[in-house]
């Protein structure tokens, strides 16, 4: 029977979330390239030492590498998922009109 998961609050839960599926080092690499595109504003050091993710960084890990095996999505989970799904290709449609302008 699939658990729900209805959040994802440090690195290590989601290492543990995605072992079953990829190696630790693509886990820990993945989710560090997540942290230097949302964090920009916090020097390369504290980034990378970050131990705590926030929702919406979870949210990006799931949408590259899918449901956690043996997991539902909460509904909480779902609508943030969507939502940034949305917002993706509102920006993809934003950049294609721009480049076909110039």
């Amino acid at each position: 029977m699939l658990k729900t998961l209805y959040y994802i609050r440090n690195k290590k839960e989601l290492q543990e979330l995605y072992l079953s599926q990829m190696p630790e080092k693509s886990i820990r690499s993945e989710i560090n390239s997540i942290l230097n595109e949302t964090r920009k504003d916090i020097s390369p050091g504290m980034r990378l030492n970050a131990k705590n993710i926030r929702t919406d960084e979870a949210i990006i890990f799931i949408e590259r590498n899918g449901t956690p095996d043996g997991y539902l999505l909460s509904e909480e989970l779902k609508i943030k998922l969507n939502y940034y799904r949305e917002e993706a290709q509102k920006k993809k449609l934003f950049l294609k009109k721009i480049n076909h302008v110039s």
